[in-house]
């Protein structure tokens, strides 16, 4: 096979290489095209890692920024820092934790597996006072649509059935 490059030569080394497509191209060179191949491709290898660093410094300076402005954060109520917490790990007041806001809510993010909100058990009497509140809400949508549709009958057992719940809810 003859090099793709110049013409000229005995191809020695197939590249091969992903185009724009995602397809595998290869590119048959001889060695003098290969050498010249490998020469261009370690000067653009260097301008990408040149490119590179200039990121990664925009970067770490820009994380840098981030964390003094973070330690700077000070309670207003008992003048904790948001540094000085982050040594003790503990708050100075209940005030702290709305001065530290922006900064704890990702850190309480990560210790509750991206959880900021509790999430967590509900006592019975207000889970069942919630559930009675749900039922009659929905009883209520079901009596306006039988109203609606003139089916008195059903609409009065709807309706008893409300005032039943309401009359329970008020004994406890």
């Amino acid at each position: 096979m003859i090099c793709q490059r110049c013409g000229e030569n005995k191809a020695v080394i197939a590249l091969q290489q992903l185009n724009e497509a995602g397809k595998v191209e290869s590119l048959y060179l001889c060695e003098n095209c290969a050498a010249n191949e490998a020469l261009s491709s370690e000067k653009d290898l260097v301008k990408a890692m040149d490119t590179f660093s200039e990121v990664a410094m925009d970067f770490l300076t820009l994380l840098q920024k981030e964390e003094n402005m973070q330690k700077k954060v000070v309670c207003g109520n008992c003048q904790l820092s948001f540094d000085e917490f982050l040594q003790t790990n503990r708050v100075g007041c209940s005030e702290c934790y709305s001065a530290f806001e922006e900064q704890l809510v990702p850190i309480i993010g990560r210790v509750q597996n991206g959880y900021t909100k509790h999430v967590g058990k509900v006592p019975a009497e207000v889970e069942r006072a919630e559930g009675v509140q749900n039922e009659i809400s929905h009883l209520q949508e079901k009596l306006a649509l039988l109203v609606k549709n003139e089916e008195f009958e059903e609409a009065a057992i709807i309706r008893d059935e409300i005032r039943a719940l309401k009359a329970g809810g008020e004994d406890k």
